[in-house]
C-alpha cells in the first residue's frame, strides 16, 4: 500500500519506472513494463548519484537526472584487466567475450564478477570493473510508488519480493 504523505528518503521503499541512457543516448537498461524497480532508500542499493537525485520526490513525481562516473560506478580502473591461464576454467565452461563469470578468492572465499574480455590460446582475460564504469549515465525516472518498509526489510538493508530468501 502506498501512502500519500510519504517522500523519498531514508527507510522508504521506492517504486522506480527509470530510462537508462549513455551519453551517445544508447539505451543499457530500463525497468520492466508495469514492474518498477524497487529498492530500499539509503541503504546503498543503487547508484549514489542517482539515489541523492530522489530525496523528497513524491508519488507522480518526474525527472531526470545525469550521474557522473564518481557517483555512478567509478571510473574505470586499468589495473581492473586480470589474465587467467585458461585451466583455470572447467572446459565445459562456454566462454564468451562480453560474459559475466563469477570468481572466487581462495584464500577467504568472497565472490567478484568479471567480464571476458578477450579469449587467447593459453589465457583469458577478465575484467573486473563494472561495464559503466567511467560512463555518464542519464536517467529518466519517475517515482511509481511509495511504502514504509517491513521491520524484516529494515533489519536486512532491503526491499523484500514475495519469493525472497536468505
Amino acid at each position: 500500500m502506498t501512502d500519500g504523505s510519504l517522500k523519498v528518503a531514508d527507510n522508504v521503499v521506492v517504486s522506480l519506472d527509470y530510462v537508462l541512457t549513455l551519453d551517445d543516448d544508447r539505451e543499457v537498461d530500463r525497468s520492466g513494463k508495469d514492474a518498477p524497480m524497487e529498492y530500499l532508500h539509503g541503504f546503498n542499493n543503487i547508484v549514489p548519484g542517482l539515489e541523492n537525485e530522489l530525496n523528497g520526490m513524491t508519488v507522480g513525481d518526474k525527472k531526470e537526472v545525469i550521474v557522473k562516473p564518481e557517483f555512478g560506478y567509478g571510473e574505470r580502473d586499468p589495473d581492473g584487466l586480470t589474465e587467467f591461464p585458461r585451466d583455470t576454467f572447467p572446459s565445459s565452461l562456454n566462454l564468451e567475450i562480453g560474459e559475466p563469470v563469477m570468481m572466487r578468492e581462495k584464500e577467504g572465499g568472497e565472490s567478484f564478477q568479471a567480464y571476458v574480455t578477450e579469449l587467447r590460446t593459453d589465457t583469458i582475460l577478465l575484467d573486473f570493473n563494472h561495464p559503466l564504469a567511467g560512463e555518464t549515465l542519464h536517467f529518466r525516472i519517475r517515482i511509481a510508488g511509495l511504502r514504509e518498509p517491513t521491520s524484516e526489510e529494515l533489519t536486512h538493508g532491503h526491499v523484500h519480493n514475495p519469493d525472497h530468501k536468505h
